[in-house]
């Protein structure tokens, strides 16, 4: 129960960080965070046998790709580069597990989790290094310079 504390108190606070420091694409970010661990949370008190499914996580962890994604298509920003591909790495991990049927439960649970931690770690590096750098966190488009980064 500790562990589940810690990681839900982790998660609340880099997504605070990054939609507070990312702007629009923070805050995106943090929400499409947030509600997929909160889905995830709200399911497994409903149902733990779903929940606990490879066949749901791989559908959540799936859905969080699209819009990391979408979001990383839609953004000026490195760092929304880095959280799709290490979410696609997670995503990677489920089929891995399945295709290899030999996997302990142990190593599947550390591949699976293991793509959380850089996500949080570098949304709340990228949209902290974009605000000290200049970047305007509410600027929708470039500048008139041609550049998202301020004078």
């Amino acid at each position: 129960m500790l562990i589940v504390m810690l990681f839900l108190s982790l998660t609340l606070l880099c997504c605070a960080v990054t939609a507070i420091n990312g702007g629009r694409d923070g805050r995106w970010a943090a929400f499409m965070s947030l509600a997929t661990v909160l889905i995830g949370r709200a399911v497994g008190s409903v149902d733990l046998h779903l929940a606990t499914s490879p066949g749901f996580k791989v559908i959540l962890d799936g859905a969080l790709l699209v819009g990391f994604y979408v979001l990383m298509l839609n953004s000026r920003r490195y760092w929304t580069i880095w959280i799709t591909g290490f979410q696609m790495n997670g995503v990677l991990a489920h089929t891995a597990t399945w295709l290899a049927a030999g996997y302990t439960p142990a190593i599947y649970r550390g591949l699976e989790s293991v793509w959380g931690i850089p996500i949080m770690l570098v949304m709340v590096l990228g949209a902290t290094l974009d605000r000290r750098a200049g970047v305007d966190p509410h600027q929708l488009g470039p500048t008139p310079g041609g550049s998202n980064v301020q004078p």
